[in-house]
């Protein structure tokens, strides 16, 4: 299947989302709860999503020295800018990790086949913190949807999470893996295994470094949780924080899954489909997510200066490596 193809789908499935979202809600009520939204708890929502993008940055340098990589904070603030940036106009919403990756293999000459292992280890590192605190607290509350429990859905994530990070620990299944891949004609997808491989090996042997990432990724995820509960007291909806605990990384692990452009209609649906399990109506509920989305498009525009400034510097290099008879 075309690249083309994919994203027409994407497309496709997000328009769809969007029209199903459309009819379930009264469109005027929704713009009347957009514009009621608290400034202050908007302000105060976009300075926690700023923190956290510092904290990420600094897990990302954690990770990076491990592999010879000694960037300081202040270009990688730059290039995590760019990334956040992308990130809006991507299918996917970690298509940005590839432009933080070029342009820091840029910066240190180096292959970008290591800097793309390390934004890979640091997604993992943020994957499991998320899927540690979602499981802890759905499994202090029996909240279901559909008549399943969340707890449930937790464990089953959780456990495939384990039998992934398995695999690619594991000497002889990694070896295993490798061989069906080379076999099957999927020579690509196993090289991206065993970067990832080598990578995590590298990160064995510093204690230190690992513990450091995975609590960063745990206060990260904290604040990636508090953000969308400042969103909630921004359009006044009233609800336990420990809801929030539960609802928000389920909702951000299943956004990962790249089915529409870069997860709208898709986030929008699952606000909806959750929050209406505590009453939370269809319009709240959406408005919920918009908001949430605002002030990730807040923390990422200055992405877009960084990039322009980027962009003019790699254009005047340019000219002058031409000669003048160039």
């Amino acid at each position: 299947m075309s690249y083309r193809t994919k994203v027409s789908i994407k497309v496709l499935i997000t328009l769809a989302l969007l029209v199903f979202l459309a009819y379930q809600m009264d469109l005027e009520v929704l713009l009347g709860i957009l514009l009621s939204a608290n400034p202050f708890y908007i302000l105060l929502g976009a300075l926690i999503q700023f923190s956290s993008m510092f904290l990420g940055v600094v897990r990302w340098q954690t990770i990076l020295r491990n592999f010879g990589i000694n960037s300081k904070i202040v270009p990688l603030i730059k290039i995590t800018f760019i990334g956040y940036f992308f990130n809006l106009f991507l299918p996917s919403g970690i298509g940005g990790d590839f432009f933080r990756s070029y342009y820091l293999a840029k910066q240190e000459d180096r292959g970008m086949s290591t800097t793309v292992t390390t934004t890979v280890l640091e997604r993992s590192a943020g994957l499991c913190a998320l899927l540690i605190i979602g499981t802890s607290f759905a499994a202090l509350q029996d909240i279901s949807v559909e008549g399943v429990r969340l707890f449930y859905v937790f464990l089953s994530m959780i456990t495939l999470y384990l039998l992934a990070i398995l695999v690619l620990f594991h000497n002889w299944m990694h070896r295993t893996i490798s061989a069906f891949l080379i076999k099957r004609n999927l020579e690509d997808l196993e090289a991206k295994m065993e970067l990832v491989y080598q990578g995590l090996n590298s990160l064995r042997s510093s204690k230190g470094s690992i513990l450091k990432a995975f609590i960063l990724s745990l206060v990260i995820q904290f604040l990636s949780v508090l953000i969308v509960w400042v969103a909630a007291q921004a359009i006044q909806i009233e609800a336990p924080f420990g809801v929030f605990l539960i609802f928000v990384p389920l909702i951000n692990l299943s956004i990962m899954v790249p089915l529409t452009i870069n997860g709208i209609g898709l986030r929008e649906s699952l606000f909806y489909l959750f929050f209406s399990q505590i009453g939370i109506p269809a319009e709240t509920a959406v408005g919920l997510s918009l908001v949430t989305f605002a002030l990730y498009v807040l923390t990422a525009f200055p992405g877009l200066v960084v990039y322009s400034l980027y962009k003019k510097k790699e254009h005047l290099e340019g000219r002058v490596g031409k000669t003048p008879d160039s």
